[in-house]
């Protein structure tokens, strides 16, 4: 086995000390698990890695991408040869890490229902990282992302065989490329929305078009021009305010009229009190702006156009907004990325022709294998 750069050097020294002995071949089996629940993102990557390593005997039992698992539960069992094995933990545990990212987006879409959620992560990250925040986005249940090496990773990884159609597990749906306008297209069209909007259109009459609205700092008048200038071609408007500032025509305390009107029609009143207490008024984009949005859409005869809403919505964000059944029809977020620490142990090995338990003494009780039916490599 050769020595690798991004393994830690213990396992590489280990490799070494039993490279010329009969331990080399001595067969193994690891169990690989997390202390934490999730979604698991990145069994694909670590098969391949896997497969790509061994040319020695190998048998390999896992959960899918996108499949729940449990504390101490093993979502990968690994039988091979030591010699083999032994220094790729470091590289396929950190290939499971993006179980977190999947996670947190799947908590995300679940609390979103039916309104799409889109992945706008790449621009807080490193970006080594893009197709894997891509890939676990799309494992969570995200309908789109912001990138185009993102789309293109997801869509060679899962993609169903129909154009922006990605299969996870037993769900089939879309995954498309988003971009929209950016607040800097605006700032170089003399600060101007519909001027920017213009121009996008121009360039790009095949994009539905969705209209950056917080620019200026007067959400609803340019809605209305929007809808004046594009009218039917007005696909969406993307609110996007500072949290520094209170939209037009919103306010910084709540109001009795917006509040009664919000919890007579909030299935859970209770919920959607919490809701408006925390996210309903002041700076930002608020439940409150979302209403407002829509208002003014449907009175400048926009009633079709859609609003996509971001700016730091979280599952719980999300959750309170359809609390108070607020009138938006997407969310882009890049404020679910996280990392779980998943852990690699070898619990059997062959002797004698019987697997015998070689486990790190206190670790054999904690881990519980569940029933694979059939190994996913076997060479």
């Amino acid at each position: 086995m050769p020595q690798l750069p991004i393994s830690d050097e213990y396992f590489n020294r280990s490799a070494a000390v039993v490279v010329d002995s009969d331990y080399h071949h001595k067969r193994v089996r690891y169990c690989v698990f997390c202390r934490d629940s999730g979604v698991l993102c990145g069994v694909n990557r670590a098969l391949t890695w896997i497969r790509q390593q061994c040319l020695g005997p190998l048998t390999v039992y896992a959960k899918d991408d996108g499949d729940r698992f449990e504390p101490y539960e093993a979502v990968m069992v690994i039988e091979g040869m030591y010699g083999e094995l032994v220094n790729l933990e470091t590289t396929y545990l950190g290939m499971l890490a993006f179980s977190r990212a999947a996670t947190e987006m799947a908590r995300i879409t679940e609390a979103a229902g039916d309104i799409p959620v889109v992945d706008m992560a790449a621009r807080h990250y490193p970006y080594e990282i893009i197709e894997q925040t891509a890939y676990a986005a799309a494992i969570g249940g995200a309908k789109g992302t912001s990138t185009l090496a993102g789309h293109r990773y997801v869509m060679r990884w899962l993609g169903s065989g129909n154009p922006d159609e990605i299969r996870v597990g037993s769900s089939v749906h879309e995954y498309k490329l988003y971009g929209s306008i950016p607040h800097c297209l605006n700032a170089v069209y003399e600060g101007s929305s519909i001027r920017a909007a213009e121009a996008y259109v121009q360039r790009f009459p095949q994009i539905p078009l969705t209209v950056l609205i917080d620019f200026e700092g007067r959400e609803l008048d340019v809605c209305r021009e929007a809808a004046a200038r594009f009218g039917d071609k007005l696909f969406a408007v993307r609110l996007d305010t500072h949290g520094g500032r209170i939209h037009q025509g919103g306010h910084a305390e709540p109001t009795k009229e917006f509040t009664e009107r919000v919890l007579a029609d909030a299935p859970d009143p209770a919920a959607a009190r919490a809701a408006l207490d925390r996210y309903g008024f002041g700076p930002g984009v608020t439940i409150e702006s979302v209403f407002n949005t829509r208002e003014a859409l449907d009175k400048a005869g926009a009633a079709h156009t859609r609003i996509l809403v971001t700016s730091g919505f979280d599952a719980q964000k999300v959750t309170a907004f359809r609390n108070c059944r607020a009138p938006f029809d997407g969310v882009g977020t890049g404020s679910w990325v996280g990392f779980l620490v998943f852990t690699s142990d070898i619990t059997h090995v062959l002797e004698n022709g019987e697997w015998r338990d070689r486990c790190k003494a206190g670790r054999g009780e904690q881990i519980k294998v569940p029933h694979f039916s059939t190994p996913i490599i076997r060479q």
